[in-house]
């Protein structure tokens, strides 16, 4: 037997009914008041199903409540605990439509039916308000889980991922950014970030129209079943693996867009006023809360990070440095460092002028950036001159990224203005690791030497820095 609740939410009359959900502790106290109220309550069994259906029924002018497990109209928000949803009007034409529909019309055993009738009513009034800020109270909880968004990359979004998975309980959550470098630098645009509980990820596309749909209304949007969606195409999966419903929270902050959520389920979810409502808080909190998260990491980051390139800084890089040196130190870890520097730079500036040395330091900088791990830091250390710092590498490893990082400068092309080639440059390297360094500045100093001994025996290569170089 389908949802009553699925009914009469996609009713023509749905109007004239109110729906929320309660937990189990919610329902035994409002089944209590009811009893004491001589309110008739019965029980229908629900076919093919161990689950009941029961129904409330004041008497004919006035109140029908209908109660019905939650398992049948699915909540995100009530997905593990016992929870069963109410509905109730005081429409009669509304109530008598789904009085022929149950097939079950109680006698009234109250012997004043105004006085219970308006009881009921007013208690059923109560239990909705204390459900809605029952939801609302337990976004706020999640919310405040989260603290203040002042972390970037990996960690804010796991940290995201978790507190939504243990409110929502989604199988599969997605944040879409519109400038994800914001939040993670060096993501690309188009970049999303899907975590589904140690389960494969399943690809999901949303088109450019429902995406500015989505931001338009800027409203939380349910799409209850995926198999009717045109706008929204899933990977081919198994039955079991495939989604079946969706939900959309747009990040809106001001006058732009940054980001979407995307929640999937493979249940099919029903939602109610309250469900929507309290999504709404979570998704206008979340935005203020990630937009602050965003302009405090971006004032941060004009502090710490070289405007050209969008690397760290010389400044940083140093209490970066003594950072992992002393990181190392405790763990008996190794650490390599990396020196680079663009030979024959002011022969190029000279040559082709100051802007395109400039998109030289920039694409430099994205070549370098591309080659190592998301943990390895980089650092525009002045002038033409990069530092690298790779944790739990040693030195023949750094060695073998300082080589990727040498050739796939060497490859690249750069274009003047007006359309012509401009030439290639080359990178000079030097590395070394903690292994006999006393102090970050002394693994400095090696890598340093190393370079300039590069710089002195031909260019365009790498060199291990093993105090033998001095001639």
């Amino acid at each position: 037997m389908d949802s009553i609740f699925q009914r009469i939410s996609h009713s023509a009359g749905a109007d004239h009914w109110r729906l929320f959900r309660v937990v189990s502790a919610q329902y035994n106290r409002l089944t209590s008041l009811l009893n004491t109220l001589n309110c008739t309550i019965g029980a229908i069994p629900v076919e093919s199903s161990l689950l009941m259906r029961t129904s409330v029924i004041s008497d004919d002018r006035a109140v029908m409540g209908i109660i019905e497990p939650a398992a049948l109209s699915p909540s995100p928000f009530y997905l593990r605990p016992e929870s069963f949803c109410i509905a109730y009007t005081d429409d009669p034409e509304a109530a008598s439509e789904y009085r022929d529909l149950l097939g079950w019309i109680p006698e009234t055993s109250a012997k004043n039916p105004l006085e219970p009738v308006s009881l009921l009513w007013m208690v059923l009034q109560t239990e909705e308000r204390m459900a809605w800020l029952d939801l609302e109270c337990q976004v706020l909880r999640a919310l405040q889980a989260l603290g203040q968004p002042n972390i970037e990359g990996e960690p804010l979004f796991v940290n995201l991922g978790r507190n939504l998975r243990d409110l929502l309980s989604p199988d599969q959550i997605e944040f879409q950014m519109e400038s994800p470098g914001d939040f993670w630098p060096g993501r690309p645009a188009g970049w999303t970030w899907v975590e589904c509980g140690g389960r494969e990820p399943i690809r999901a596309f949303v088109t450019p129209r429902l995406q500015r749909l989505v931001y338009r209304r800027e409203r939380v949007m349910f799409i209850e079943d995926l198999a009717t969606a045109s706008d929204i195409q899933i990977e081919s999966a198994t039955h079991e693996q495939q989604f079946r419903s969706c939900i959309l929270l747009p990040l809106v902050c001001g006058a732009e867009p940054f980001g979407t959520l995307r929640l999937f389920y493979r249940t099919p979810l029903t939602p109610l006023p309250g469900d929507v409502e309290a999504l709404e808080l979570l998704r206008r909190e979340l935005s203020v809360l990630m937009d602050r998260g965003r302009t405090h990491l971006l004032m941060q980051r004009m502090a710490t990070v070289d405007g050209l390139t969008n690397l760290f800084n010389h400044r940083f890089f140093l209490d970066q440095a003594r950072t992992e040196f002393q990181r190392a130190l405790r763990y008996q870890k190794r650490m390599a460092l990396i020196m680079i520097d663009i030979d024959d730079f002011k022969h190029y500036n000279d040559t082709y002028g100051h802007l395109a040395g400039d998109r030289v330091l920039a694409e430099t900088a994205r070549t370098i950036r591309g080659v190592v791990r998301d943990i390895d830091f980089v650092a525009r250390y002045g002038g033409e001159e990069f530092a690298l710092i790779l944790p739990e590498v040693d030195a023949q490893n750094g060695l073998v990224v300082a080589e990727k990082i040498r050739a796939s400068v060497e490859s690249l092309r750069f274009i003047s203005d007006d359309g012509e080639a401009v030439g290639s440059i080359t990178v000079s390297c030097g590395v070394t690791d903690n292994a006999e360094a006393s102090a970050p500045e002394d693994m400095i100093k090696r890598a340093d030497d190393a370079l300039y001994w590069v710089k002195r025996h031909g260019r365009n290569l790498v060199q291990l820095a093993s105090g033998h170089h001095d001639d």
